[in-house]
This record gives C-alpha cells, sequence and structure tokens, in this order.
C-alpha cells in the first residue's frame, strides 16, 4: 500500500499546544517574542526538544524519520545537530533529513520506497510568527511527533522533487518544477497548497510560474496559504501541511488531487502532487 494517514501524537509551538486550535481556531498575531541569539543556542533548544518528543514516543520498534532545519548549507551546525542525536539515540537516527520545510514530502517518499506501513516522524525547528506589525518574530523551537501509517484508502504521493535555491529570485527553480508537473501529470489539481506567508513578497514567487499549470488548473481550484495563520514553522511546516490534507473533512471530501508547493529559507523549493484515490482503485 502506498496511501498514508497521518496521525499528530504531540505538537508543541510556543505560540500553540493544541494542532487543530492553530489549523482551526481563529487567526491570532503574536505580540511577544523571542530575542533571537544565534544557530548554536537555537541548535541546542532543537536538540532539548528533540529529548522532550523522543521520551514520547511509544513504538520504538517501528523506523523513526527525523525532520530537521535546513542546515544542508551549513554543514558545522548540520555535524553538531546529527552528531548529538546520534550520541542520545545511537538506535534510532539512520533517517535525518535537513530539509525544513520541505522535509514532510520527502519523508513521505522515503516511507513509499521502503514501503513501512508505520513510521514515527519527529520534527523540529525554529519557528517565527508575525506580530501585530505584520513583521515575523522569532517565538523559539516547536517540534512535533506524528504517526504515519499505510492505508488502503487516501493520499498517495505521485511526484516529489527538490530544487536546491540560494535566492528565489535569482535561481527560481519552480519553473522547471511545475513544467514537470504539467508534462507528466494527467489529473487536473483541485487543490494547492502554497508558502506564500502574506509579509515577504519574495515568498510568493510560486505566483509568477503558476500560469505553466494552466491546463492542470482552474477557476475552481482551491488555494490553501498555510503560512498567513501559521507563520513560519520551519520542519514543522510540511508534516502540519500533510495533517490539514489527512485530517480535514472539507478536504478529504471535496478534493483528489493535491499539489504541495514547499519552499524554506532560501535554501529550498519543492512540490509534490497527490492523488485521492478509492479503495477499489487502489486494489
Amino acid at each position: 500500500m502506498s496511501a498514508f494517514n497521518i496521525n499528530m501524537e504531540c505538537f508543541l509551538a510556543p505560540f500553540s499546544q493544541d494542532i487543530d486550535e492553530l489549523l482551526y481556531g481563529e487567526e491570532s498575531a503574536s505580540n511577544e517574542f523571542k530575542e533571537w541569539q544565534s544557530w548554536n543556542a537555537c541548535i541546542y533548544d532543537c536538540i532539548l526538544k528533540a529529548k522532550e518528543l523522543f521520551a514520547k514516543v511509544e513504538d520504538l520498534q517501528a523506523p523513526l524519520v527525523w525532520l530537521l532545519p535546513a542546515l544542508e548549507y551549513q554543514g558545522e551546525l548540520k555535524h553538531l545537530l546529527a552528531n548529538s542525536l546520534k550520541q542520545l539515540f545511537p538506535q534510532h537516527v539512520s533517517h535525518i533529513l535537513f530539509y525544513g520545510a520541505t522535509g514532510a514530502n520527502a519523508m513521505i517518499e522515503l516511507v513509499q520506497k521502503n514501503q513501512w506501513k508505520k513510521v514515527n516522524v519527529l520534527a523540529v525547528d525554529a519557528t517565527h510568527k508575525a506580530n501585530i506589525n505584520g513583521e515575523y518574530t522569532y517565538q523559539g523551537v516547536g517540534g512535533a511527533l506524528a504517526t504515519v501509517i499505510a492505508v488502503k484508502t487516501g493520499w498517495m504521493q505521485q511526484s516529489h522533487e527538490l530544487a536546491p535555491s540560494v535566492d528565489f529570485i535569482k535561481h527560481n527553480q519552480l519553473s522547471g518544477i511545475f513544467s514537470n508537473i504539467a508534462l507528466n501529470s494527467k489529473k487536473q489539481i483541485d487543490f494547492i497548497c502554497a508558502p506564500g506567508n502574506g509579509v515577504n513578497h519574495e515568498s510568493d514567487v510560486w505566483l509568477t510560474n503558476l500560469q505553466l499549470l494552466s491546463n492542470l488548473i482552474s477557476e475552481h481550484t482551491h488555494y490553501e496559504l498555510p503560512n498567513y495563520k501559521l507563520g513560519k514553522i520551519g520542519a514543522l511546516e510540511g508534516l502540519v501541511n500533510l495533517y490539514q490534507l489527512t485530517s480535514s473533512p472539507a478536504i478529504v471530501n471535496h478534493y483528489k488531487h493535491a499539489l504541495v508547493i514547499s519552499q524554506e529559507q532560501s535554501k529550498y523549493q519543492a512540490a509534490a502532487s497527490y492523488l485521492w484515490i478509492s479503495e477499489e482503485v487502489h486494489n
């Protein structure tokens, strides 16, 4: 089975302790912020959050995938965090993804490749939320623990592409990603989850390439812009997006083909397409 479902076991963000309240409650701006010190301090907080969440993992026999900050271009920090986790959890660090917000799509690809029936997923990263002035402020480190379970009926990842990009404007890779989707996809897209955040216009670069999908979208296509409401929550973002995709009745009951677009701290751009399939088709 290649379809999946996500259960959020624990969600710990500095501005919310309830994933459903965060997703479906009233939108609120942040009036408080934590002073940003350094990435070294942030990595230390990530380790503490990882220890807290790991203690909540019930089935240690299942594979564990770590979704971590986008540190691919910051070698020393990446090795510091990876080595710390290896020392703390030597038997459970075989699968570490330093892709930030785009990590969840890569995780689904990994789950399907290995044909895992059940997977624990632990995500930690820095979080930012818009204040009353519309400016993003650092909130601290958030974390989430989820389980991914193979199911007969549900979302199945049909494609996943990750393209490194240092600058969204100068090195925009989404045109190539969208062109590949338009060329290879046979399904109309009726739901798009995009990374617009409502504050930084550079995060809306995906809009300029949307015309490349003109044969797959229409006036009936629904758009979801989670960062407008959630802020920037790093590695938690992709996990939260997929949780909403699999748990919201409005999405599950009305949409069949979804496109998930991810961007992370001017480092990665990714897109994944999903298809809602019936049990009969799946079998």
